[in-house]
C-alpha cells in the first residue's frame, strides 16, 4: 500500500491509496486520516475550529472561490453573531506632523496617534469601508491647538462647529462614516494633560 506518513492536512497525498492496494490495508489509511483530522481540527466541543496545519500556526483559511490559501490577515471578512473577548486594534503611529497635508489611511489602523508641531496641518482620510458599511477611527492628537488644523469638508461636527483643540496636551477625536466617507461625523474629548 502506498500509505503516506502524515500528521497534518498539508502532508496528505491526494493520489493515495492507489487502486492496486489491497482492501485489507485500508484500515491503516483510515487511521492515518483520522489522526490528520484530529490534529488539524483540534478541540473537544462541537464548535468549529479553524484548522491549524503544520507550519501555518495563527493563520486563517480563506477561499476566494478559486483556491484555498492560508493568510495571516483577512480583509473585509464578515463575521456574524460573534462575541469578542480581549481584542485589539492596529495603531497607525504617524508621529510628528511637520505641517502640510497628512492622510489618515484606515488600512493602516483604526487608532491613530499624531503630534502637531511645526506648522498648519490639513488632514485627509482614506480607505474607509464601502458605502453600505460603517467605518470609524479614533485619533489621539497631541498639541493640536498649537497650530492651525484643518479637517476635510466632509466632517460634520456637533452644532456645525469644530472643537478648539488643546495647545499643550492630548485630544481624543473620533470619526465615523456610514456612507463610504462622503460624510464623516466627528466628536472630541479634549485636554487630557
Amino acid at each position: 500500500m502506498a500509505l503516506e506518513s502524515a500528521s497534518w492536512i498539508t502532508q496528505l497525498v491526494a493520489t493515495n491509496p492507489a487502486s492496486t492496494d489491497k482492501i485489507g490495508q485500508g484500515d491503516d489509511h483510515l487511521r492515518m486520516v483520522k489522526t490528520v483530522l484530529k490534529n488539524s481540527f483540534p478541540g473537544t466541543s462541537t464548535q468549529p475550529v479553524i484548522p491549524n496545519p503544520s507550519g501555518n500556526s495563527n493563520k486563517l483559511l480563506t477561499n476566494d472561490g478559486t483556491d484555498n490559501s492560508w493568510v495571516s490577515t483577512v480583509q473585509d471578512l464578515q463575521i456574524n453573531t460573534s462575541s469578542l473577548k480581549d481584542y485589539a486594534e492596529n495603531v497607525n503611529a504617524i508621529g510628528s506632523i511637520g505641517g502640510g497635508t497628512q492622510d489618515i489611511d484606515l488600512d493602516l489602523g483604526n487608532v491613530v496617534t499624531a503630534t502637531v508641531d511645526t506648522s498648519a496641518t490639513t488632514f485627509t482620510f482614506s480607505n474607509p469601508a464601502g458605502a453600505s458599511k460603517s467605518s470609524s477611527f479614533t485619533l489621539f492628537l497631541v498639541n493640536g491647538g498649537s497650530q492651525t488644523v484643518t479637517w476635510p469638508a466632509s466632517v460634520k461636527w456637533p452644532s456645525g462647529v469644530a472643537p478648539s483643540l488643546t495647545e499643550s496636551g492630548t485630544d481624543i477625536i473620533g470619526f465615523t462614516t456610514v456612507d463610504g466617507g462622503t460624510n464623516w461625523y466627528g466628536f472630541a474629548s479634549l485636554n487630557f494633560s
